[in-house]
């Protein structure tokens, strides 16, 4: 069986190997991964070795909420591959996933995204604008859209509106930022003033989000 434990604070696992993986492991120069499977992803990762018996992994994401099995597998030098044991590992929903999911089911709902949208105006701090970039960048590329979702809703006409790339905008989110601006409505949603006036660039030039506006500039 493997035996797991979550490092505080890091989506790093660390794997104590049973008896029959410490066998495989003393037949030569083996490599370990481990397969994540769940009921609608796969996710395959590479170990590191601390040790003889211990092996250390980053946990992938993963789009739901649900019990996924975990498999062990060594490829040795001759080049097959080896299931050596399996496991459960739950995955939970947190803040970042949350807040991904809302996003994205309220674009195109005015009242609802504008007053989600303005929550910055209490000026996060950048330490956590910095965490938030990471961790709902992740979330945002491991949810499902909708079919047919764009940034800018089921609207047809261009009319004055928060979008979310005013957000990243506001709150310097670099890598959300990336991802949205690979989502369909994109290049309309990034000229688009909000009924303030102001455009994602021009919120990201006041704030100094130097690295944005870079971005928005390709």
């Amino acid at each position: 069986h493997l035996i797991f434990s979550c490092t505080a604070g890091k989506c790093v696992l660390t794997v104590q190997l049973c008896d029959e993986a410490l066998g495989e492991g003393e037949q030569g120069e083996v490599q370990f991964f481990l397969l994540f499977t769940g009921s609608a992803q796969r996710h395959l990762t590479s170990t590191l070795k601390l040790n003889h018996a211990t092996l250390q992994a980053v946990c992938p994401a993963h789009n739901c909420c649900e019990s996924v099995l975990v498999t062990l597998c060594s490829a040795g030098p001759d080049g097959n591959i080896h299931t050596l044991a399996t496991e459960h590992l739950h995955f939970v929903q947190d803040l970042a996933f949350d807040m991904a999911q809302f996003l994205v089911s309220v674009v195109g709902q005015t009242s609802l995204l504008e007053e989600a949208l303005l929550l910055d105006e209490h000026q996060i701090p950048l330490q956590e604008c910095e965490k938030l970039d990471q961790s709902l960048s992740l979330a945002l590329k491991h949810i499902t859209l909708p079919p047919g979702w764009s940034l800018l809703g089921n609207r047809t006409r261009l009319e004055p509106q928060e979008t979310l790339l005013h957000f990243a905008a506001r709150c310097g989110l670099l890598k959300v930022a990336r991802f949205l601006l690979k989502q369909p409505g994109a290049r309309e949603a990034l000229s688009l003033c909000n009924k303030q006036g102001s455009t994602p660039v021009v919120i990201a030039q006041s704030r100094g989000h130097t690295a944005l506006l870079e971005l928005f500039s390709r």
